[in-house]
């Protein structure tokens, strides 16, 4: 028996290990950038999430990422206290702690290389978590007031003014659609002609942005604009439909 388990450590010591990345983040749009740990290419990113164009918090480590509501980073500013106070004490081998937990998001603690770390996990895509250790988050807190500024001119400024040229462009791209001989007809294809369309950005007053709605939000402003043209269309067939009663 002791044969057989010193031979499985020697085949698991020699197992190698296979890193599966999980899927790349979301691309952010006016977004602001932040050094933690340069040497340990640890960032922190605040911007407009281009699905939705809420404001995150993207930190990105050399390995993972996760993806942060401005309500749980806040959260997380909450606890900092508590958390370093731990992170501070010896570390014990067996001991984890969580310091908040929700649907989304796990904020809790581990033991790695001999050091107690913060361990942040996205609960709605596989692999997204990130670690940070005594010094990441000392920095993340002098970080703070600068983070949170940037968060207040993102919402006051950018969000409503990304929104409304989000929209603007749409109803751009539905009529000219109308006017083609050969619009395109499905997601994909409107994808496509969103991300080289020229003629719209030379008429825009802030060309930088829309710029990045055209790459970032592509698929956002072609599901928009199919919503659009269903509408329209069913729009045509009620006024259709009650011409043809009226003259029955």
């Amino acid at each position: 028996m002791a044969g057989s388990i010193e031979v499985n450590a020697a085949l698991y010591r020699k197992k190698a290990f296979t890193y599966v990345p999980p899927s790349p983040p979301t691309d952010l749009m006016e977004s602001t950038s932040f050094t933690i740990d340069f040497a340990s290419r640890k960032f922190i990113h605040i911007g407009l999430d281009s699905k939705d164009f809420s404001i995150v918090a993207l930190i990105l480590t050399s390995s993972r990422y996760v993806t942060l509501s401005y309500e749980f980073l806040r959260r997380i500013f909450s606890y900092m206290g508590h958390i370093l106070s731990f992170i501070l004490d010896i570390p014990e081998k067996y001991k984890r702690v969580i310091f908040c937990e929700d649907d989304l998001y796990k904020l809790s603690s581990m033991v790695y290389r001999g050091e107690n770390v913060l361990v942040i996990e996205g609960k709605s895509q596989e692999g997204c978590r990130i670690l940070l250790n005594r010094a990441d988050l000392i920095i993340l807190q002098y970080l703070e007031g600068v983070i949170f500024e940037t968060v207040c001119r993102t919402g006051a400024y950018n969000h409503q003014l990304i929104i409304k040229q989000v929209r603007d462009y749409a109803y751009y791209l539905e009529e000219k659609f109308n006017q083609m001989q050969s619009p395109p007809v499905n997601l994909d294809e409107m994808i496509t002609f969103i991300k080289k369309d020229h003629d719209y950005r030379l008429i825009q007053s802030d060309p930088v942005i829309t710029k990045q709605i055209q790459l970032f939000a592509a698929a956002h402003v072609a599901d928009l604009v199919l919503k659009l043209r269903s509408q329209n269309s069913h729009e045509v067939n009620h006024k259709y439909i009650i011409t043809c009663r009226k003259n029955i």
